[in-house]
C-alpha cells in the first residue's frame, strides 16, 4: 500500500514495541553471559584440575580465550553476512552456533579426557557471539524509536549481566553439590541458547536494511507499524530513512574523509569497553579472590554478589541512559572504574608477601577492600561502558555503512578482549595482582581522556540526524556539553 496524505501511524503501545524489540537482545545476552561467565568458576575447582591433570595457567588462559578468539572470526564475516542477508538472518545463524557449541562442551559428560571439546565448543560459541555482536546492536538500534533507543541498546548489556549472574549461581550450586559439577556447568548455557534460536527466528527484517536493499517503502511501513505507537508518524520516519539512504550512497566508503572520524570513535569506544578490564573481574573473579579469600565457598559467594550488582546496575543504566546521555555516563563511569581498580591494587599491594589472610568469608580488611573495589568497579562499568558502547557505533554512522562499521568495531572489540583474557594470568605471574590492577586503572584514565576529547552526545537524536552531525566532524571533538 501507499500512505495517504494524512500519514500512517503506529498500531501498538510503547511497552509492546519495547518488549518485542527487546526479545532478541534479552535471549542473546543471557546465552552469551552464561557461556562466557561460567569458565572461571569451572577452572577454579579441584575436580576440573584433577580431571585434566593440573593444567597450567597458560592452558587455562587458552581455554578461556578461545571464546573471544572465535568471536574475532565471527565478527570478520558477520558484517558481510548481515549486509547480504539481513540483521535477523545473521542473528539466527549466530544462535545456531551457540547451540552447537554448547553440545560440544557437553562431551566431557561422556568421560572424554581431552581439552579439545572445551576449545572447539568455546570457539563455536565465540564465532556465534562475534556474529551476534555485529548484528544484534545494529538491529535493535534500527528498530527502536529515538525516545527509547538507548535503553533498548543498553538492554544487551543488562541481558549479558543476567547471564553472568546465572552462570555464577549455577557454578555455586553444581560445584558445591556435585563432584563433577563443572561438566554440567559447561553445558548449562544450552537452554538460553535454544531461546536465542527461537527469538532470532521470529523477528521481522530491519526496515532500514529493507530500503537499503531495494524494497519499496510499503514494506518498511508495514514493519514499523507493528513497532510504533499511534503517536508516531511511521510514514514520515520511512521518508527520512529513504532520504538518508539515497544521500548516503553518494558518499564514499567507511574509510573516506566523510566518515573517518565517526569510524575512529566507534572502533576506539568498542576496544576501550573491554580494554578497561571488565573481564579480569568477571571471568577471573574466583582466581582473583583465591589469594585474599582462602575459602572456596567464599570465593563463589562473593562472585555471585558481583553478578547481582552487575544486573542491578545495568537496570539503572537502561532507565537513565536516555535522560543523562551517553557521554556524561561514560565520563562518570571512567572516573569510578579507575578509582576502583587503584583501590583493588592497594588491597593486594598491602598484603605482605607470603601471608595467608584469615580463613573467613571476607578474608580480613584486605579481602574487604578488594571485594568492595571490585563491586564498585562492576557498578560503574555496568552504568557506563558496558551498555553504552553498544550504542555508539550504530548511532554515529549512516545505514549504508552501519553493518560494516559495527562489524569492524566488533572485530576490534574481540581482539582487545582476547588480549585481556589471554594475558591476564601471565601479567599476574609477572607483576602480581597489584600490578595488574594498577595497569588497568591506568587504561581507564586513558579512556576518560578519550571520551572527554572525542565522544559527542547522541541522546534524543534520530539515527539519521546523529550520523549526519558526526559526518561533519573531521577532528577531535572539543569539549561538547555533556548534557546537550
Amino acid at each position: 500500500f501507499e500512505p495517504d496524505a494524512m500519514g500512517v501511524y503506529g498500531q501498538v503501545t510503547k511497552m509492546t514495541a519495547m518488549s518485542r524489540i527487546g526479545l532478541l537482545p534479552a535471549t542473546f545476552g543471557t546465552a552469551f553471559g552464561f557461556a562466557f561467565g561460567n569458565i572461571g568458576g569451572a577452572m577454579s575447582c579441584e575436580a576440573f584440575d584433577n580431571y585434566y591433570g593440573h593444567p597450567s595457567s597458560s592452558l587455562q588462559q587458552v581455554i578461556a580465550a578461545m571464546l573471544p578468539l572465535g568471536a574475532i572470526g565471527g565478527s570478520m564475516f558477520g558484517g558481510i553476512f548481515a549486509d547480504k542477508y539481513g540483521r535477523n538472518a545473521a542473528s539466527l545463524f549466530a544462535s545456531i552456533l551457540f547451540v552447537g557449541g554448547c553440545v560440544v562442551l557437553g562431551l566431557p559428560l561422556f568421560d572424554i579426557k581431552t581439552v579439545a571439546p572445551l576449545l572447539v565448543g568455546r570457539a563455536m560459541i565465540g564465532a556465534g557471539a562475534g556474529t551476534a555482536f555485529m548484528s544484534v546492536p545494529a538491529y535493535v538500534c534500527e528498530l527502536s524509536a529515538p525516545s527509547y533507543r538507548g535503553a533498548m541498546a543498553s538492554s544487551i548489556s543488562l541481558a549479558i549481566a543476567f547471564g553472568f549472574f546465572l552462570s555464577y549461581v549455577c557454578n555455586w550450586v553444581v560445584l558445591t553439590v556435585f563432584e563433577d559439577g563443572w561438566k554440567w556447568s559447561m553445558v548449562a548455557p544450552l537452554l538460553p541458547s535454544i531461546f536465542f534460536v527461537i527469538a532470532a527466528s521470529t523477528l521481522p527484517q530491519s526496515p532500514r536494511w529493507s530500503i537499503l536493499n531495494g524494497s519499496d517503502r510499503s514494506a518498511a511501513i508495514g514493519i514499523l507499524q507493528t513497532l510504533r505507537t499511534p503517536e508516531d508518524d511511521v510514514d514520515a520516519e520511512v521518508r527520512e530513512i529513504a532520504t538518508s539512504v539515497k544521500q548516503s550512497k553518494q558518499f564514499g566508503s567507511m574509510f573516506s574523509s566523510t566518515y573517518r572520524f565517526a569510524v575512529l570513535v566507534s572502533v576506539t569506544v568498542m576496544m576501550l569497553q573491554v580494554a578497561t578490564g571488565i573481564d579480569i573481574v568477571l571471568v577471573y573473579a574466583p582466581q582473583n579472590f583465591a589469594k585474599l579469600l582462602p575459602m572456596n565457598s567464599a570465593q563463589l559467594f562473593w562472585t555471585i554478589l558481583i553478578g547481582a550488582i552487575l544486573v542491578l546496575s545495568n537496570c539503572v543504566a537502561c532507565f537513565v541512559v536516555d535522560k543523562l546521555g551517553r557521554r556524561f555516563l561514560l565520563l562518570v563511569g571512567s572516573i569510578g572504574m579507575a578509582t576502583s581498580l587503584f583501590l583493588a591494587s592497594l588491597a593486594y599491594y598491602s598484603l605482605p608477601f607470603g601471608e595467608v589472610p584469615e580463613l573467613s568469608v571476607v578474608g580480613g580488611w584486605h579481602g574487604m577492600l578488594c571485594i568492595g573495589s571490585c563491586m564498585a568497579y562492576v557498578m560503574f562499568f555496568s552504568m557506563s561502558w558496558g551498555p553504552i558502547a553498544f550504542c555508539i557505533p550504530s548511532e554515529l554512522v549512516p545505514s549504508h555503512i552501519r553493518a560494516r562499521v559495527v562489524s569492524l568495531s566488533a572485530v576490534c572489540n574481540w581482539v582487545a578482549d582476547y588480549i585481556v583474557v589471554a594475558s591476564y594470568l601471565s601479567i599476574v605471574d609477572a607483576v602480581g595482582e597489584a600490578g595488574a590492577f594498577m595497569l588497568y586503572g591506568g587504561i581507564n584514565v586513558i579512556a576518560l581522556l578519550f571520551v572527554w576529547y572525542a565522544v559527542p552526545e547522541t541522546k534524543s537524536l534520530s539515527l539519521e540526524d546523529s550520523a549526519k552531525r558526526m559526518s561533519a566532524q573531521d577532528k577531535i571533538y572539543h569539549k561538547p556539553d555533556p548534557l546537550a
